[in-house]
């Protein structure tokens, strides 16, 4: 049986951290430091093993368990999986392009060498039979599954804040929000646990988390991953995304995500002379002080660079958008949910999950008249910011639009449980969640496009402030392309006071020399 830890993290196996080395912690911060990429070049050449990586990943989630990002980990079987990379390898077999490097799945994706809880009790030892589609391939790419990570309940809120395993903590302030519903993998990541993490996006849970964690965040076009296995909320809105510290190691995950029947498309390349637009008369506006500087400073940085920055303003948005995406979200979460329940948990109702649900969720049935009819209208509003968001980027040529994701830095945690997250004191005035968190990550869920959240600065509080660059559905390629060109300006992802990186910043640019750990022994 799992056992509890301190941390709330389910240790599955022997409920222990079985090592076979002892690293010392100066080489231990140098190897979580590595981006994905680098990491997989490393393992690939020899330069170092698949178990040096992956034993100074565990030690880094054993000593941040109080940041609570996990809520299941075998360690003996990450472990496992490390050794057999490596003898994979030494066999002279082919290898994939994430062979050996751990990776960390949010738990609402299956996977069926650990549980998939949803983040809520009914689920809490659910063992989903097989994989979901896109750990699938992260594992024919070499992928190692470190762990599940922890998420707002069914993924209905922006906070972390989950009754039954506990709140994920900011690793650059534990008393602050990690974002949701992805918190645990963004947490993960940014506390240097893991270079690269899935979760899923709906109406911002990659984008908020990665914005207040301080790391790199993708959100696909919709279709771009198959949710095949994926714990749903809402047909119309739901993706896999991505959260790493590196737009190149979106790029790769992105690479070996991404398969399309019959060859991909191909898509709008990048301007030569990238335009990128700034909807001030919507995004910006009762903006937190720090926040709108550092954005102001980030377009400044920007232009100066080279990049076009022009006016787009999109008034349509304040009409279109306000409680689209609620209701189509209340209409269809329970019904997908059912249908989730059928083909992965036969054994769970969908009156057993709900009765189970944390007191600050609710789940109707997604069928009253009132919640049909706003469903209609809501779906009639999301066809046309589909229309109108393509128009304003064709007619103003745009390769991009560009946006703080939220309207604050993380706030402190609530000393009560709300969901989706409670208003938030922003400039001395309160403001509901759904404006604070919701309402600048909104439009793109509606339509369905790409976005891609990058570290923009630290507020006085070292706390990160991201920006969001976004695009249409189907400009993913361009858009990431872009992504590296502007986080080559606005610098990396900020190491918080858990990440142990700080001093080994400026290593990684050659290969640490552990492939011989046995060298020390």
């Amino acid at each position: 049986m799992p056992m509890e830890l301190r941390s709330g993290v389910e240790m599955l196996g022997s409920g222990a951290m079985p090592r076979t080395t002892v690293l010392p912690s100066e080489r231990a911060a140098q190897l979580t430091e590595l981006p994905l990429a680098r990491a997989a070049q490393l393992i690939r050449e020899g330069q170092m093993t698949s178990l040096a990586y992956a034993e100074a990943l565990l030690e880094a989630c054993d000593k941040g368990a109080q940041l609570n990002a996990f809520i299941s980990i075998d360690a003996t079987m990450v472990l496992e999986q490390a050794r057999a990379a490596d003898l994979h390898r030494a066999r002279g077999l082919p290898l994939g392009p994430l062979h050996g490097v751990p990776i960390a799945i949010k738990d609402n994706i299956n996977t069926a060498a650990l549980p998939t809880s949803g983040g809520t009790a009914a689920l809490r030892h659910h063992r989903p039979a097989a994989n979901a589609v896109v750990v699938d391939r992260l594992r024919r790419a070499g992928a190692i599954l470190l762990g599940k990570t922890g998420l707002h309940e069914l993924s209905m809120g922006w906070t972390g804040d989950n009754p039954n395993f506990g709140r994920v903590r900011n690793p650059h302030a534990p008393d602050r929000v990690a974002g949701g519903s992805s918190s645990g993998s963004a947490a993960a990541v940014a506390a240097r646990m893991v270079p690269a993490a899935l979760g899923t996006d709906t109406n911002g849970s990659i984008r908020i988390p990665a914005a207040l964690c301080g790391t790199v965040g993708y959100r696909p076009s919709l279709g771009r991953y198959p949710l095949d296995g994926v714990m749903p909320l809402a047909h119309t809105l739901d993706t896999v995304g991505l959260i790493a510290r590196t737009v190149a190691d979106i790029r790769l995950l992105d690479d070996v995500l991404h398969v399309a029947v019959g060859g991909r498309p191909a898509e709008p390349a990048l301007s030569r002379n990238p335009r990128v637009g700034v909807a001030s008369d919507y995004y910006l506006g009762n903006l937190d002080r720090e926040v709108e500087q550092i954005f102001t400073d980030a377009v400044e940085r920007l232009s100066t660079a080279g990049v076009e920055i022009v006016r787009a303003d999109f008034p349509e948005l304040h009409e279109l958008v306000p409680g689209t995406a609620a209701s189509i979200i209340a209409h269809e979460a329970p019904e997908m949910l059912k249908l989730y329940l059928a083909a992965h948990a036969p054994a769970v109702t969908m009156a057993a999950l709900t009765a189970r649900l944390g007191e600050d969720l609710h789940l109707g049935s997604g069928d009253s008249s009132a919640l049909v009819a706003d469903y209609s209208d809501a779906l009639e509003r999301r066809q046309q910011l589909v229309t109108i968001y393509r128009r304003h980027f064709a007619a103003q040529r745009l390769d991009a639009l560009m946006h703080p994701v939220l309207l604050m830095p993380a706030p402190l945690q609530g000393a009560k449980r709300v969901s989706p997250a409670p208003d938030v004191q922003i400039n001395g005035q309160m403001v509901p969640a759904k404006i604070a968190y919701g309402r600048n990550v909104a439009p793109l869920s509606l339509v369905g496009g790409a976005a891609l959240v990058l570290p923009a600065g630290l507020s006085e509080a070292r706390l990160p402030v991201g920006i969001c660059l976004e695009a249409p559905s189907g400009h993913d390629d361009a858009l990431l392309q872009l992504g590296l060109d502007v986080s080559s300006i606005l610098g990396p992802s900020p190491c918080p006071p858990l990440g142990n990186c700080t001093a080994f910043a400026g290593s990684i640019a050659g290969p640490p020399h552990v492939k011989g750990i046995d060298d020390d022994h």
